[in-house]
């Protein structure tokens, strides 16, 4: 396969990636108010105090610092990677929400709580899973992980799971504790199938990349 077919069909499954999660952000976790982990589940909190920001504007204002840092920091050609994720990212969460966001009739029963937390999960985790296992990331904690991980040589799991704990926790305090419990199912739920779709997608790219 040539090197331009193959650029080609990363990009298509990247934008697929980031399309999927978006879809899970703007249909499920952010009408349920589930804020989840990391910057993503900052943003909904963001988005449900100050209602005249919306979740990629949200997100987009969290990342150019954390970017900056990571470009200083990390390197060049890392901040050239990265920053294509933190302009395409925002870009379908404001397309999802302004085109494509469904009007649900009532937000905050259980039932709408048990699809938000199976729809958004399995949309946000496998939206992850493609990015990451076809070159891409989600910015975010991702960004400080890596900037950790440079630094200090902290694991990069480990950091991630200590920043979804705090935006978890903040979430807490304003939202109820209740919807830490909510929060805590989905970023589990998101790693399994995160993990699930990235060994499913190194498969695939190993057949799709054989061919002649």
């Amino acid at each position: 396969m040539s090197k331009q077919k193959k650029y080609l069909i990363e990009f298509l499954f990247i934008n697929l990636g980031f399309f999927m999660a978006a879809m899970g952000i703007t249909n499920f976790l952010g009408p349920a108010k589930f804020t989840a982990g990391g910057f993503t589940g900052l943003s909904i909190l963001i988005n449900i105090l100050f209602s005249n920001f919306s979740i990629g504007q949200a997100m987009l204002l969290l990342n150019i610092p954390v970017f900056i840092l990571g470009a200083i920091i990390i390197g060049k050609k890392y901040a050239f990677t990265t920053l294509y994720a933190l302009i395409l990212f925002p870009f379908y969460e404001w397309f999802t929400h302004n085109f494509l966001r469904l009007v649900h009739p009532v937000t905050n029963n259980l039932a709408f709580k048990l699809i938000a937390i199976i729809g958004g999960s399995t949309f946000i985790g496998i939206g992850i899973g493609l990015t990451v296992a076809f070159g891409s990331n989600t910015g975010g904690t991702v960004i400080v992980a890596q900037i950790f991980h440079k630094l200090f040589n902290f694991p990069v799991g480990n950091v991630m799971m200590i920043a979804d704990s705090i935006v978890i926790l903040i979430s807490a305090y304003f939202l109820g504790f209740h919807t830490a419990i909510y929060a805590i199912i989905c970023s589990l739920l998101i790693g399994k199938i995160v993990n699930f779709t990235i060994a499913k997608s190194t498969q695939l790219q190993k057949k799709l990349f054989s061919i002649n």
